[in-house]
């Protein structure tokens, strides 16, 4: 399916009967991956699934998102579907868009319970060479645009530069590479004391992307939550282990 939000033919699922429940995917990940999921739940709920923009087959912002425009897409995609209450429920950049939502003074929809999968939110706790490498990245960009040096350092920089980031940085395009910039490093801690709703963390305890630790610091954080540990899974524990992510959520819900 297809609808109009903020100027966007936004694909999305609209799945089942019943209460909403809002599913926002992690980043550059299609809602497809999900399908698992939107399908359990469509049993008994109306799932609803929009595809952010730049990721499958929702075009690309005209310029960067921050998680500002993150917020503010998803309060249109409701509105556009008259969605005023629901379940939230969000993996890794879903998640970071649901904890700046519901931080909100006035959160765009009524919701009492929440889901977060593998979430992002928490900085990354970063080590003395991820530091080195990216004094050693710029110090390299700038020789190679200087005009004496840029004969000697240009061929090392374009290498430094073609192994830069993540892969989720390097498949990106400029616009979304800009965008993923404005969101990787944000630290949503300060917010978390002040979100009230009943928050299920679900992570994957083999989660290199967002690591366990992230989840025990949102639970410290987060007043009325409780982290349930997926065993030997990874940044999708729906997909590792299904079974367990099942009971859990079965649990909860």
């Amino acid at each position: 399916m297809t609808i109009d939000v903020n100027g966007l033919a936004t694909d999305y699922i609209d799945q089942g009967q019943g209460p909403v429940i809002l599913l926002l995917h992690g980043w550059a990940a299609p809602i497809e991956a999900y399908r698992r999921i939107i399908d359990k739940l469509s049993a008994k709920y109306r799932v609803l699934a929009p595809q952010a923009p730049g990721s499958g087959k929702t075009p690309e912002p005209a310029a960067p998102m921050t998680i500002e425009d993150y917020v503010s897409f998803t309060a249109a995609f409701c509105r556009a579907l008259e969605v005023e209450e629901c379940i939230l429920m969000g993996h890794s950049n879903g998640g970071r868009i649901i904890l700046s939502m519901l931080a909100q003074p006035e959160p765009p929809v009524r919701c009492k319970k929440v889901v977060l999968v593998d979430s992002a939110g928490v900085p990354p706790k970063r080590p003395l060479s991820y530091y080195v490498k990216i004094y050693s990245y710029k110090l390299a960009r700038k020789l190679a645009n200087n005009r004496l040096t840029g004969p000697l350092f240009g061929n090392l920089y374009e290498s430094m530069r073609q192994k830069r980031g993540s892969d989720d940085y390097r498949n990106a395009s400029e616009v979304m590479k800009k965008t993923l910039v404005n969101l990787v490093n944000l630290d949503l801690t300060p917010l978390m004391p002040n979100i009230r709703q009943n928050v299920l963390l679900i992570w994957g305890d083999r989660d290199t992307a967002t690591p366990l630790r992230d989840g025990k610091i949102m639970e410290e954080k987060l007043p009325e939550s409780g982290l349930a540990v997926i065993q030997n899974a990874g940044h999708f524990p729906f997909a590792d282990n299904w079974p367990q992510f099942s009971a859990v959520l079965d649990a909860f819900l």
